[in-house]
């Protein structure tokens, strides 16, 4: 090898790894199903209960395995607070999948820790591929057992595969939030079947949802409702923003157009499901089953003797005795794969969005909020910034997080700024070359 050419060639290979390098990173980012967002976990997660992995308040990313589980501790900042935690799957088409998150604490006195609550969800048969949620709140109970999830320093957690008997990996989210103390809302009760109206779908806007939840668009339908509208593609699911505050309660119609061909699907179209996510990243819906709305149905051609499909679903009211926190929800909207012999078809829908005011005050916020020990007060509070979402991060609303897609400059944009430096960079390098050779 010529010793002028040693530089060319050692240029080229350098632009070759650092490629292969920034471009698998962007195709890892970019990886068929939808973008959950969130921060690599510090440290790998532990599947060993006696060793949790510490986290820190945020929105964090990893992957859970077939079986084993795995285990996290949060050391509780707030004394007296309530503790969030919510977990979002993306399951890899195992229709079997499930997603579980328990929390306890220590007993005094006792070798039998306190469950502070247990929630799963679990992937629909019909459309395997949508989102999967679950949620807890430490320290919202009432009695002895809320006394002592809200006195415990330490917060143990476990998140699993619940029930289901999947083969496949699942890449999640973990979000861990802390509410400041309240003086409550008076004697609410929570509503665990909310009455809602109906929406009426308007004229459309064309808004492609977006399979992300850091970049799904806004849909803005406090003052009246809005319509939207896109088409879907099958095994595929779309995520809209819809920003709610203290007594909203949202409510989602999905029109579903007819296909043009008789013969496309007869009576058995591809299956569609709606449903909410929570600031948490837990996966909600409640339809009326009494006026005959469901959040499911399908895509069918068009016949005289039934009615176009539309979906119904509402979420529940953003109050704290429903355990539910103001911020920005999603609606998730999900069609199931095709079968194998034939190729995927787009399916056209409306989506329209109204939100109720449900009623019920904001809590009361302490004036004043301090340490575990309570040795210290704890700055950059205030009863407007309740929601303790990052370390040293107070914010008015529970969606946002300081480590994770709310910030722009996140691990997947520097792989993207490497990836445009890289090119930039291999492209002079070629110039230089061809001038070289002249």
């Amino acid at each position: 090898m010529s010793p002028r050419r040693a530089p060319a060639h050692l240029a080229a290979a350098t632009c070759l790894a650092w490629l292969a390098l920034t471009t698998g990173y962007g195709a890892a980012a970019a990886a068929p199903g939808v973008d959950l967002g969130g921060e690599p976990l510090p440290a790998k997660a532990s599947t060993d209960e006696a060793d949790p992995l510490a986290l820190a308040p945020g929105l964090w990313r990893t992957t859970l395995g077939p079986s084993y589980p795995h285990y996290f501790s949060y050391q509780r900042r707030i004394n007296g607070s309530r503790v969030h935690i919510g977990v979002l799957g993306a399951p890899q088409g195992d229709s079997s999948d499930s997603i579980r998150v328990l929390a306890e604490v220590a007993t005094e006195g006792s070798s039998s820790p306190t469950s502070c609550g247990e929630e799963t969800d679990n992937a629909e048969s019909n459309v395997p591929q949508a989102v999967i949620g679950a949620r807890v709140v430490v320290g919202g109970e009432d009695g002895s057992t809320g006394e002592a999830c809200r006195d415990a320093g330490t917060v143990q957690i476990k998140v699993d595969r619940g029930y289901g008997s999947p083969t496949t990996d699942l890449p999640y989210v973990i979000k861990v939030v802390e509410e400041a103390p309240s003086s409550g809302t008076g004697d609410q009760e929570p509503d665990d079947a909310p009455s809602y109206d109906r929406p009426e779908a308007g004229k459309a806007e064309r808004l492609e949802g977006a399979a992300s939840f850091d970049t799904a668009p806004e849909i803005d339908a406090q003052d009246e409702p809005a319509t939207v509208s896109t088409t879907i593609t099958e095994g595929t699911e779309q995520l809209w923003r819809v920003p709610l505050t203290w007594g909203d309660l949202p409510v989602v119609r999905v029109d579903v157009a007819t296909a043009e061909d008789e013969e496309a699907f007869g009576y058995s179209g591809p299956n569609l499901t709606l449903h909410l996510v929570d600031p948490m990243r837990g996966r909600l819906v409640h339809a009326d089953s009494e006026a005959e709305d469901s959040s499911t149905g399908q895509y069918l051609a068009e016949a005289e003797d039934r009615d176009p499909t539309v979906l119904v679903g509402s979420g529940f009211p953003v109050r704290q005795v429903d355990d539910r926190l103001p911020g920005d929800y999603w609606v998730s909207l999900a069609v199931s794969p095709p079968p194998e012999d034939r190729k995927a078809v787009s399916v056209p829908v409306q989506v329209t969005v109204a939100i109720g005011h449900h009623g019920g005050a904001a809590p009361t916020y302490d004036g004043v909020v301090v340490s575990q020990d309570k040795k210290t007060s704890l700055d950059g509070y205030s009863p407007e910034h309740p929601f303790l979402v990052g370390e040293d991060t107070f914010a008015a609303v529970a969606s946002g997080s300081p480590i994770g897609g709310d910030s722009w400059f996140s691990t997947r944009h520097w792989a993207g700024l490497g990836l445009a430096a890289a090119s930039l960079a291999c492209l002079v390098a070629g110039v230089v070359r061809l001038r070289a050779r002249r």
